[in-house]
């Protein structure tokens, strides 16, 4: 055979590996990237409005929810947590899980109803005689609760966390009755069912935005507030001048962690139910510590010098009074659907 069909052969050869070669390449890159992809973390930017202490429940909960996500996904998302205030109110931050600037915050739910109105069956008065009835609650109604949300304002929540009941705390005299009320001006958030359940009981409720509430209490524009024992110790309301404090025990200090649906759908299906997971175990986790942090907070409070006088005397007389104006509510709630539900739970019949 002469050079030149040797050379054509030769030639053929060193073209077919240089294919071959290339496709093996490829290959190689593409497995690369899809690692790649599968190695880049997902963010999960968590904010709330409170500081840094680690044993405030709003920081506590994000703490353990990072931990519990960050495990469950074997480190494929990573939660960043921008504590007080940093990006803006409890509202802004519901806001921007929206809108999805941010992926979680935590709140009150009182400040959640404004997005999302079903979410004020928590605010009626006396609603829960126990904590462990919440509990009772909210494991039995979690998924109907989420699709009335997710209905009304694209969002869910993941996390449900509480501080325990809200009491009463005044700098003037002991509040033992209803009657004592008498004179009394109590600072309460702009929310129509809580200021309803103080006008009941005949004293004068007086919306004050949260961060004007110590001035307020020290400078005597009000007499007092309500808020459950952790938020009073850490607010340092005893060097507000108050000085008493009344277990009304009308309403639980309730806080949804919220994500936006549309976000949480678009993850890998084992990521959204990891997430979901360490939620749960988040909020499960949570009650445990919450109650121990309230008697250790109950103590602080007496030892600065705070008198703790306990339940009113006459605490049917301020349950009567204040359930009596539940049915005014029941529109602004989105009608009696997850009341209705909630009360049958705990075996009781809705006020009409």
């Amino acid at each position: 055979m002469s050079n030149k069909f040797w050379l054509l052969i030769l030639a053929a050869v060193v073209s077919m590996a240089l294919i071959l070669g290339g496709c093996g390449s490829k290959d190689n890159n593409g497995g690369e990237n899809e690692q790649a992809q599968k190695d880049e973390k997902i963010i999960i930017k968590y904010t709330h409005g409170v500081g840094t202490d680690p044993t405030d429940p709003h920081q506590w909960t994000a703490l353990k929810f990072k931990e519990l996500a960050e495990e469950y996904t074997d480190g494929r998302v990573e939660v960043q947590i921008f504590p007080g205030g940093q990006l803006g109110s409890e509202q802004r931050g519901f806001q921007d899980v929206q809108n999805g600037v941010v992926q979680a915050t935590s709140l009150a739910v009182n400040n959640a109803t404004v997005f999302a109105p079903s979410l004020g069956f928590f605010d009626l008065p006396y609603l829960f005689k126990s904590r462990d009835e919440f509990y009772q609650v909210i494991d039995t109604m979690w998924d109907d609760i989420n699709q009335k949300m997710i209905e009304e304002s694209g969002a869910r929540t993941i996390i449900w966390f509480e501080q325990g009941f809200r009491v009463l705390t005044n700098s003037s005299k002991p509040v033992d009755t209803i009657d004592d009320l008498e004179g009394l001006k109590i600072r309460v958030p702009k929310n129509p069912m809580m200021i309803g359940a103080f006008k009941s009981w005949g004293c004068e409720p007086v919306p004050v935005a949260w961060d004007e509430t110590f001035n307020a209490l020290q400078q005597k524009v009000v007499d007092g507030q309500e808020n459950p024992y952790t938020v009073i110790n850490s607010m340092k309301f005893y060097d507000a001048r108050q000085k008493y404090i009344t277990d009304i025990h009308y309403k639980m200090w309730i806080g949804p962690v919220v994500v936006q649906e549309q976000w949480l759908q678009s993850l890998p299906a084992d990521i959204r139910d990891a997430l979901i997971k360490a939620g749960k175990d988040t909020a499960i986790a949570e009650r445990e510590f919450i109650q121990e942090l309230e008697a250790d907070a109950l103590e602080q409070l007496k030892q600065n010098g705070m008198e703790h006088l306990g339940r009113p005397k006459d605490e049917d007389v301020w349950m009567e009074r204040a359930m009596a104006t539940w049915p005014k509510y029941y529109d602004k709630i989105g009608g009696t659907e997850l009341i209705g539900s909630a009360v049958q739970i705990l075996g009781r019949e809705l006020p009409e």
